[in-house]
């Protein structure tokens, strides 16, 4: 399971719901900390074991202006990619099927590139 600092689990020993804040590693696996507010003793910073957490929401940071800017971009060079595909395939003669594959593929790199680009800097999640 892949776990962010943030993130909403809930316990099944006791069905106490808290927020990841840490992964601890010890001499009998990792255990992971987390944050359980208004239980009996208080509010408290609890280790659990992985296999007995439910991961019930994952933390996300809202989108910025800067970055919707920028997928807004991604998406205008993705669609000028298709259209310079179809029109290069047209040219060379192709029937409809391959204009519509090389379109289909100038856009479908333009976009995994960004995927990749945003998962390697969005947030971090740990294995546990």
């Amino acid at each position: 399971m892949y776990l962010g600092i943030g993130d909403v689990v809930r316990d099944r020993s006791d069905m106490a719901v808290g927020i990841v804040v840490g992964v601890t590693s010890r001499a009998t696996g990792n255990r992971v900390a987390v944050y359980v507010s208004g239980n009996v003793s208080g509010n408290a910073v609890r280790l659990s074991e992985p296999y007995d957490l439910d991961l019930l929401a994952r933390h996300a940071r809202p989108t910025s202006t800067r970055r919707g800017v920028l997928a807004l971009g991604v998406l205008v060079l993705s669609v000028l990619a298709a259209f310079y595909g179809c029109l290069s395939a047209h040219a060379l003669g192709a029937g409809w099927l391959l204009m519509f594959l090389s379109g289909l593929g100038g856009c479908t790199a333009v976009l995994t590139a960004y995927q990749w680009c945003s998962r390697l800097t969005g947030p971090r999640r740990f294995r546990v």
